[in-house]
């Protein structure tokens, strides 16, 4: 086995009901790698996520982290190695910016257990890399759409772990906090070595960010590898339907996608 292969998924398959959602996904998710998922809508990318954090119910012997099962962890344990980032990142109660940030500790916690100098070093340092140290004393509730973004992710990022997987961080956000998160995430694979998934619609974000991308289409892989050869005219005709042309971004040399429209 690879001593960099982190997480792989064998012939997975989901049903909801009796209908196919993901349908035999054989993918190798790799140490201090950036990956995006990418699809249309109901291409089955959140479902997807969904299995690989166990926030469903993960069909047995279908995903292995470090070569173990996913589900012969228990759930300490693999909050301790997996950090999930939701796409709905609402919280009801009243807490301080810097309460949400120490719940990032409670898997290292044993039970009444409180937190120490070392976690709250850990949760001042996740703060100060994604850049809400000034809003450490704020209610939840009073920081806007991209600082409770950055929140969240400093609460995965205190967990520790060597993976976290996101879904859709970005979708609502504004291009400028959207670029702010996308930084802090390249920030985490490049200095942090922490390999990082998520879940994109933008495909010219994608293109920009990632290392590698894994294109879904219809509850399976349509296609995985380097963004040159994922982003293409061909693929996303076949996948989304669309026409388009594709030109190299003049400073990153990078893909990028211009829809064609029928006047």
């Amino acid at each position: 086995m690879n001593k960099n292969l982190l997480i792989k998924t064998e012939n997975l398959n989901w049903k909801y009901s009796d209908i196919n959602i993901l349908k035999n996904i054989n993918l190798e998710f790799y140490k201090h790698k950036f990956y995006g998922l990418i699809g249309p809508n109901g291409s089955g990318k959140t479902t997807l996520i969904k299995n690989l954090t166990r926030s469903l119910n993960t069909p047995y012997n279908s995903i292995f982290f470090k070569n173990k099962e996913l589900n012969n962890y228990s759930t300490k344990e693999l909050s301790q190695l997996i950090s999930y980032v939701p796409q709905s990142t609402d919280i009801e109660f009243e807490f301080s910016v810097m309460d949400i940030v120490m719940m990032g500790r409670s898997p290292h916690l044993r039970r009444f257990q409180t937190e120490n100098k070392n976690d709250i070093n850990i949760v001042e340092e996740a703060m100060k890399i994604t850049n809400i140290t000034h809003l450490k004393s704020k209610n939840i509730s009073q920081v806007s759409g991209g600082e409770r973004q950055r929140v969240i992710i400093a609460r995965a990022l205190a967990q520790q772990t060597e993976l976290i997987i996101l879904d859709e961080p970005v979708s609502q956000l504004d291009i400028q906090h959207q670029v702010e998160i996308l930084d802090i995430l390249k920030l985490l694979v490049s200095k942090k070595n922490i390999t990082v998934i998520l879940s994109l619609h933008d495909l010219n974000i994608a293109s920009e960010y990632c290392d590698e991308l894994i294109l879904m289409k219809n509850g399976e892989v349509f296609e995985v590898g380097d963004v040159e050869s994922i982003i293409t005219t061909n693929n996303i005709d076949k996948v989304y339907g669309l026409s388009t042309l594709i030109i190299k971004n003049p400073l990153s040399q990078k893909p990028h996608v211009i829809p064609i429209i029928n006047s």
